[in-house]
């Protein structure tokens, strides 16, 4: 049995602590102020939070059992949450050949050549995060000739950084099946060359997902590896909680075999995928009903938090869905959503009179519209303010929309980090580029907004995050994507992004996201103020500690 004494297990002391300590109410509201605290202290009980204030105030806490951090010279802020990623995907990718970043294709070709030289002939090979948009020697894609030539002995294919699209070479689309003649997939498309032969593109989930399965299967313990692998990462990035979405049976119980094994490193919230993938619209109508719990199950460490459906896809594939614009690179197309109207309604109507949370992946302006739509016919049935519906990615900011989002409670979960790197504003008009998942917007028009990465599409870093939220900076043409200063955040703005506004997507704003008594004590160190200090410093700052509960779980 474990003694239990009266002092404090954790007292950190002297950080200048960045508190948080505010409501999501008042951050709609508009108000973003909150204490800082100089030569700051925090103590830890129980895996909470039991004081806050100077030094001074938490010394007579520490007793002969305390672990004791100075923090001289350190910044503290509250542990970040991502409210918006892929975790067991990110982990299982860093088995991975990893193409994030790239800018050769050529460099490509040449790794996966290198990688076949050395595989057992049958050997999957997988890469992840490519971008031909950031390739400096050619933009051409990769298709399936190109991996034939490189690859002729291996099935191998290469998953876009977006994870909407896949390049596949002959043998991978032998052991899926695909011919010149097999049937498009509903709401995905099989490339061809135009000779009508297959070019291994495979775009949406209703064509890569039969990809990924054909795979052979990772074994229990390479799934329970994957997510101890996510962990390390993200805790080194200072997150102590995040939302996993498109989630299927299997991955929710390695999640729960994960935990009763005690490797979860970070909290997590985790999303139940409704997706063609999975079967027709009433296949998904089914699957809710059959779900025996709904959001809220579980504890502290793990639950299920909601619902998820991608509605469209994404502008480089030309399957996001468009209204008030045509595709900048196809003139007169629009694009459609994966669901109907109908369909979309009738789910989220489902989800909401069981008492589900609902996030909508929304890219183009008639999906976000649809959505709204689907909101309102749901919260004709129950109150849906406080199941928190929201819009993941909200590419496309129309004032139209902000009435109905204010009415209803509606928060947006966006990506700073890919707009910053991904180089999409090529595929944008100008005006579609100025607004592209503009926070401030957000913040200007009373509309919660929370930060995330959507990882790995790319790195679930917050400082980087937060980095380009403030500062609006393409790196791929070295300028800036901006709208005046309407779009960008301020530095609190920022890291109330990843804090406390992003807690609310897990229905956790009350307890965590702020170093406040009586939350979670999660916390992180920093060796710089790089809130306070010149925007570049947010390209060099890394973490110094991570704390989960109270206890360290990452050290530079």
């Amino acid at each position: 049995m474990k003694t239990w004494y009266p002092e404090a297990d954790l007292v950190v002391q002297h950080a200048k602590i960045y508190t948080v300590a505010i409501t999501v109410e008042e951050v709609v509201a508009g108000k973003t102020d909150f204490p800082i605290i100089e030569d700051g202290g925090v103590a830890a009980k129980d895996g909470k939070i039991i004081a806050v204030g100077t030094a001074a105030d938490v010394e007579s806490l520490i007793g002969e059992h305390t672990e004791v951090i100075d923090a001289t010279g350190q910044i503290m802020t509250p542990g970040f949450v991502e409210c918006h990623m892929h975790a067991k995907w990110t982990g299982e990718q860093l088995l991975n050949l990893d193409f994030k970043g790239v800018t050769s294709r050529q460099a490509i070709l040449d790794a996966i050549a290198e990688k076949a030289a050395t595989a057992a002939p049958g050997e999957w090979i997988e890469g992840d995060g490519y971008n031909e948009l950031i390739w400096e020697d050619s933009q051409e894609l990769i298709t399936r000739r190109d991996l034939d030539e490189v690859c002729p002995n291996n099935p191998c294919f290469l998953l876009h950084m977006t994870v909407h699209t896949v390049a596949a070479n002959s043998l991978a689309l032998e052991a899926v099946g695909y011919t010149k003649d097999t049937p498009q997939p509903e709401g995905a498309e099989i490339g061809h060359y135009d000779d009508g032969e297959l070019n291994g593109m495979l775009y949406e989930n209703g064509a890569l997902q039969p990809m990924l399965a054909a795979k052979p299967a990772l074994t229990d313990e390479e799934h329970i590896e994957s997510l101890v692998l996510i962990g390390k990462k993200l805790n080194s990035f200072g997150i102590t909680s995040a939302i996993d979405a498109n989630l299927n049976y299997k991955q929710l119980h390695i999640y729960n075999e994960a935990k009763k094994q005690g490797k979860l490193s970070y909290r997590a919230n985790l999303m139940f995928y409704l997706d063609p993938q999975f079967g027709s619209f009433e296949d998904q109508m089914r699957r809710i009903e059959e779900m025996p719990c709904v959001t809220g199950f579980g504890d502290d460490m793990l639950k299920l938090n909601g619902c998820k459906v991608t509605l469209d896809g994404i502008p480089p594939a030309f399957t996001a869905a468009f209204k008030r614009w045509d595709y900048k690179l196809r003139p007169g197309f629009y694009g459609d959503t994966i669901y109907s109207q109908e369909e979309i309604d009738k789910l989220v109507c489902k989800a909401t009179e069981l008492g589900w949370q609902f996030g909508i992946h929304t890219i183009g302006d008639l999906s976000e519209d649809r959505a709204l739509h689907a909101f309102q016919e749901a919260n004709k049935i129950r109150d849906i303010r406080p199941l928190r519906h929201y819009l993941i990615h909200y590419v496309l900011p129309c004032e139209d929309q902000w009435p109905i989002m204010r009415e209803l409670g509606i928060g947006v979960c966006m990506q700073p980090t890919i707009v910053g790197t991904m180089g999409e504003s090529a595929v944008f008009h100008d005006d579609q580029a100025m607004i592209n998942q503009a926070a401030g917007l957000m913040f200007k028009n009373h509309i919660l907004v929370g930060g995330s990465s959507d990882s790995p599409v790319v790195s679930p870093d917050p400082i980087m995050g937060m980095y380009y939220a403030i500062t609006r900076h393409d790196e791929v043409t070295g300028g800036t994507i901006s709208n005046g200063d309407d779009a960008k955040v301020t530095p609190i703005q920022a890291l109330i992004m990843w804090t406390k506004n992003s807690a609310f997507f897990s229905h956790d704003d009350d307890k965590m996201g702020s170093v406040e008594v009586g939350n979670f004590a999660d916390m992180v160190l920093f060796d710089d103020d790089f809130i306070a200090g010149p925007v570049e410093n947010y390209r060099t700052t890394t973490v110094a500690k991570t704390i989960l509960g109270g206890k360290v779980v990452y050290e530079r």
